[in-house]
């Protein structure tokens, strides 16, 4: 019996043992495995946020790559020329020269990829060169922006239509570093509407939009950001007819451009902003070469012809025009005589200049840059057309609400733009009334141009000749303004999709690379 029990409790205690091992066997697997997985979340977390620096890097780089061609498209839009540098010596960032392209070496020596005989060869030395560049700026607490995704520094150099841009994650003083190079250029707007308009458009009365052959009729659109009404008449439009808002006017049956004459809702087009500046800008340096005179009409009564050197319109430093009869237009102006079938006056402190038969007559042909006021034409409806003709008025305040850069045409008549691609320019409003012809078709070749309002324009008039393309930008719309309301109403308008804007669009980037090391 006592070897029976002896027996038994041997055979319980065996068991214990492995299960005791069992015990220890599966604890240690399972802390394994834990650790395994501990580690493998731990370099996966490790690795996402890595991953999350790297993205953020990029977009902080590309923040300073937006902020460098936002600043040159605003430079280029005031001033008509891409003349913007960053950082530049008059920057509050710091004390730099103006990084030259060509000329200034980095701060670690090295040479200028300007200076470089071949761009092969000049990747490499580029890449060291902005990052030496970038690095010095950023270290510079002004010149480090801070965006939602790290902080970032750029430059823009001269001699070059290329922007740099770095950026770190979470900050300059750790985490990521990663960097980008721009190139851009700007393009001349070309119209795809036959008229477009940002606000609300009012199409009436027995207006034909169509093309200027040989083109497609097809091609003859209208589009307007805001509402289409139509306050009388029943208009012909050859191409689509389109509206982003909700306006009255839903369907036509002249609308032959569109289904059932039903008026399409479609997204928001781009419109160019529209500045006199600018085209002032990008066009007195080649006067010489248009195939008319250039003469800016200025604020004080005078009459003076820029030259490439010359830094603004109206500049003291520009000559008074030579041509003209009994002396300096200067004198002519201030004691109440005309100068090219032009007089000069104020209208409720603002600059304006007449128009007269003589202008038609005559045939002054010409690029007339109203400097700050208000161009206004009240002749009669005798006489030929103005051979080459383009009237451009800038505005003397260009922030809402603006003072001066109205034009108020009537009865003279262009046969041709002195400035390719444009009739009317106005910082403000434009108004074309009564019997007004611009432009031709000869042979199949239109002769056409733009009319341009930064504001509003209203067009009613009984013509059957106007060429080219309606832009209104509708920046300001002041109460009381020469035009509330954007109208076109009984012209003819024959569309050249093929005019070129004076002005440019947007920048365009042709070139975007991120820089390795």
């Amino acid at each position: 019996m006592l070897r029976w029990i002896a027996r038994r409790t041997a055979a319980v205690n065996g068991d214990e043992g492995v299960g005791l091992l069992l015990v220890i066997g599966t604890a240690t697997v399972v802390t394994m495995l834990m650790i395994v997985l501990t580690t493998m979340a731990s370099r996966a977390l490790s690795s996402s946020t890595k991953h999350v620096s790297f993205e953020s890097a990029i977009a902080a780089a590309e923040s300073g790559i937006d902020e460098g061609l936002a600043r040159a498209q605003k430079t280029y839009d005031t001033s008509g020329t891409d003349s913007y540098t960053y950082p530049s010596s008059t920057e509050t960032c710091g004390s730099y020269s103006t990084i030259n392209w060509s000329t200034s070496p980095a701060p670690d020596g090295t040479a200028a990829p300007g200076s470089l005989a071949t761009a092969a060869a000049g990747l490499a030395v580029e890449r060291a060169w902005a990052k030496s560049w970038l690095t010095t700026i950023a270290s510079n607490p002004s010149c480090l922006f801070t965006s939602a995704k790290g902080q970032y520094a750029f430059f823009k150099p001269v001699g070059h239509q290329t922007v740099y841009g770095m950026g770190w994650a979470p900050k300059f003083s750790s985490g990521k570093m990663r960097y980008l190079k721009a190139e851009y250029l700007f393009t001349p707007y070309a119209p795809s509407n036959a008229i477009i308009t940002q606000g609300t458009l009012d199409l009436s009365s027995s207006t034909t939009v169509t093309t200027a052959p040989p083109n497609s009729t097809s091609l003859a659109s209208v589009h307007t950001n805001g509402n289409l009404t139509n306050s009388s008449g029943n208009p012909t439009v050859y191409g689509p007819v389109s509206q982003s808002g909700t306006g009255t006017l839903v369907t036509d049956s002249k609308f032959y451009g569109n289904t059932n004459g039903a008026v399409t809702t479609s997204a928001v087009q781009g419109v160019p902003y529209v500045s006199a500046l600018e085209v002032w800008g990008r066009n007195h340096a080649n006067a010489d070469t248009l195939s008319t005179s250039w003469y800016d009409m200025c604020a004080d009564g005078s009459v003076r012809t820029p030259t490439a050197s010359t830094s603004a319109p109206c500049d003291a430093a520009a000559t008074d025009d030579p041509y003209a009869p009994g002396g300096s237009p200067t004198d002519i102006a201030n004691n109440g005589g005309s100068y090219r079938g032009w007089t000069h006056g104020t209208v409720n402190g603002v600059s304006t200049w007449y128009a007269g038969s003589a202008l038609k007559g005559s045939g002054y042909s010409g690029v007339y840059y109203i400097s700050g006021g208000d161009a206004v034409d009240n002749a009669s409806n005798s006489g030929q057309p103005v051979p080459n003709l383009t009237i451009i008025a800038s505005a003397a305040v260009t922030s809402c609400p603006k003072s001066g850069g109205n034009i108020n045409w009537s009865q003279t008549d262009a046969a041709a733009p002195g400035l390719q691609g444009t009739f009317l320019l106005g910082d403000q409003d434009v108004m074309v009334t009564h019997n007004v012809s611009f432009g031709s078709d000869v042979n199949n070749t239109p002769v056409s141009g733009f009319f341009i309002a930064g504001d509003q324009i209203d067009m009613e008039t009984s013509s059957q000749a106007v060429y080219g393309a309606i832009v209104a930008a509708d920046q300001c719309n002041p109460t009381g303004s020469l035009v509330d309301l954007n109208q076109v109403k009984n012209p003819a308008i024959y569309y050249d999709p093929n005019v070129a804007a004076p002005f440019v669009d947007i920048v365009n980037t042709t070139l975007w690379l991120e820089f390795a090391g």
